[in-house]
């Protein structure tokens, strides 16, 4: 059950659980051997001969109340025949134990069958048998307690080394976790050596920081590139509204013309900002119905044609009929954005290309420009992004068409790229898409 958050929660040291987990193994194996060990010695001791037992229960309870038992005086016993079990007493041999016992008065009285005569007292001249099972058993749990505490100090020393091994680059981590939790972005951790899940953690954590400082840097840029794409269309409305107001231009068709396109601009630009912060929190919202893109690329190209034809070039399309389940306006804007691109840096002649590839569909956008640098492949998608720095915004667009593109498509389930040219031998982006009409 996961706590509730802002409820403060109890730890403690690496050392300190570690130590008390090896305390508990220790504890645990004297304390079962302690335990089985008693139950040898009690299931011997019950196989014992009951006048043995009796014998040793006595021995105890006067060892309790603090007496010491007088041997009898002793009497010189000759015993033939079988032996007897060890641990008997003399006289209570085992059945069918057979011998001849000297008496007091010196005459040999015979036993049979383990049976003894009433009169006679029994000594070998010792004091009686003590219980060396007992004996044997304290002894055991002695050593048993003295190994237990060696295992102990053992147990100490290997949980404050290993606790020192492990907690070390578990808390570099975590101090540069704290560094980089207060705003230094720089933070790493250092990856030192020992157990490889640890190293992976380190390395885990600089990755994410890194990451994360990769982000701040683009977010930063993004502030400042939309600052300074907002700050030039509002400079020139409001230097041309100060000069209406001073009478230095009349106020004509001519300059409400020129404060509508400088509008238009902001709009577009506000609104492809919008898309952009939308599709990369996951929230742009889709219609996605059946759509033909070859039907629609037609369109597209026959809408673009007359800006073609301004600019003094060719716009050519070859379409197939490629099914696909999408946001009609949507795929209308990426292939918008591709064509427009095309025809600010083609030469002579733009090519539109739709095709059906197997479960996708494929839009091709070809020119025969310049073409882009190799090292500039993947900063075409980026923001604010122009390869010919010469170019206004007027001319050269706000820089964030193709990051619009590759946003839109991947908010589809598909992808933007930039392949290799091959017949107009400029630029050649493709988007790739998921076909079918479900």
């Amino acid at each position: 059950m996961t706590p509730p958050a802002g409820k403060p929660q109890r730890t403690q040291p690496l050392a300190v659980t570690l130590l008390l987990a090896m305390l508990l193994v220790v504890g645990v194996a004297v304390g079962s051997t302690f335990y089985f060990s008693n139950l040898v010695v009690k299931r011997e001791f019950e196989r014992l001969p009951s006048g043995v037992r009796e014998m040793i229960r006595e021995q105890q309870a006067a060892t309790l109340r603090g007496e010491v038992l007088t041997p009898t005086p002793p009497l010189p016993v000759v015993r033939t025949g079988t032996s007897a079990d060890a641990y008997l007493d003399p006289f209570d041999s085992s059945p069918d134990v057979g011998g001849v016992v000297k008496q007091a008065s010196g005459e040999d009285a015979v036993v049979t069958n383990g049976k003894r005569p009433r009169n006679l007292r029994v000594s070998d001249g010792k004091p009686p048998p003590r219980n060396r099972a007992q004996d044997f058993l304290r002894d055991v749990q002695s050593s048993l307690l003295q190994v237990g505490l060696v295992a102990a100090a053992v147990s100490a020393l290997l949980a404050f080394l290993i606790s020192r091994r492990v907690a070390r680059p578990v808390s570099a981590v975590s101090g540069a976790a704290a560094r980089l939790a207060s705003g230094d972005l720089s933070a790493r951790a250092p990856v030192l050596g020992g157990e490889r899940e640890i190293a992976a953690l380190a390395h885990s954590f600089n990755d994410m920081a890194e990451n994360l400082q990769a982000l701040e840097r683009e977010r930063q840029q993004a502030v400042a590139d939309i600052a300074h794409e907002l700050r030039t269309p509002i400079a020139v409305m409001q230097a041309r509204l100060d000069a209406m107001e001073d009478g230095v231009y009349p106020l004509n068709t001519e300059q409400i013309t020129l404060l509508s396109t400088q509008t238009q601009l902001l709009t577009r630009l506000v609104g492809d900002l919008r898309t952009l912060t939308l599709a990369d929190a996951g929230r742009l919202a889709l219609d996605p119905r059946p759509l033909d893109l070859g039907a629609l690329g037609r369109e597209v190209v026959q809408a673009l044609q007359d800006r073609a034809a301004a600019l003094g070039l060719t716009l050519g399309v070859q379409a197939e009929p490629a099914l696909t389940h999408a946001d009609r306006d949507r795929v209308r804007q990426i292939t918008t954005n591709l064509v427009d691109n095309a025809l600010r840096h083609a030469r002579s002649r733009v090519q539109v290309r739709v095709e059906a590839r197997g479960e996708q569909v494929v839009l091709h956008v070809e020119d025969d420009g310049p073409g882009i640098p190799e090292g500039s492949r993947e900063a075409v998608f980026t923001r604010f992004t122009r390869l010919d720095a010469s170019r206004s915004r007027d001319t050269g667009g706000s820089g964030l068409g193709l990051a619009i593109v590759r946003a839109l498509a991947a908010a589809h389930g598909g992808q933007a790229a930039l392949a290799a040219s091959k017949g107009l031998g400029g630029a050649h982006f493709t988007v790739t898409l998921p076909g079918g009409t479900d």
